[in-house]
């Protein structure tokens, strides 16, 4: 997909979950470049309106459309990191990566490079801490072709210096042309994004 022509565009986006209304007849386009959080308090649906944007979750009404597709379509051009690692304790760090990414050895040492882990690519994931863990998750930010990065709380235990490079390399993808959502209950030191505050729906 050309990233100058990328448009996300949101259509009256409505989703129920145990009986309450998550949110409802939700509107929104975010055009190449842009950075958006997904902000609320626990519980308001922040999760499930993420999932639902990367096309992991059924659309109960309204429309998300890349580009001119429709999410479905567009999924390959997505790249949905979640709140949980999505790693395998008993498997390798680099084995790990592989799966997850399906890139070679050499893209995955350097992912792993950029985010603090030379010298990991062999240790079990159940033998790295819990911010550890979290860097290997997000190394696949370094090797993805997605346009469109979709981060659930992706700051979770990481600490000073790995949260601006996190930021920085958020800050190169919209550079380029690539969109990006997340939530997050931390700080982050990116300068420039939107805010969209999700709230109870009565």
């Amino acid at each position: 997909m050309n990233l100058e022509s990328l448009k996300l565009k949101i259509t009256r986006l409505s989703c129920e979950r145990d009986y309450r209304l998550l949110f409802d007849n939700l509107s929104f386009t975010l055009d190449a470049g842009s950075i958006l959080r997904v902000a609320g308090k626990n519980g308001v649906g922040k999760t499930t309106l993420l999932r639902t944007i990367a096309g992991l979750y059924e659309i109960q009404e309204g429309e998300v459309i890349v580009g001119d597709r429709s999410v479905t379509e567009a999924r390959h051009h997505i790249l949905y990191i979640g709140h949980r690692s999505q790693l395998t304790g008993d498997l390798r760090v680099l084995d790990n990566l592989k799966f997850l990414a399906g890139q070679d050895d050499t893209c995955l040492k350097r992912a792993l490079d950029n985010v603090g882990m030379l010298g990991y690519y062999d240790s079990l994931v159940k033998e790295l801490s819990q911010g550890q863990g979290r860097r290997c998750a997000l190394a696949r930010l370094w090797c993805s072709d997605a346009s469109i990065w979709i981060l659930d709380e992706p700051y979770s235990a990481l600490d000073v210096s790995m949260i601006k490079t996190l930021d920085e390399k958020i800050s190169s993808h919209a550079a380029s042309g690539g969109i990006c959502l997340f939530t997050t209950h931390q700080q982050s030191t990116l300068s420039e994004f939107q805010t969209l505050e999700l709230g109870c729906v009565d």
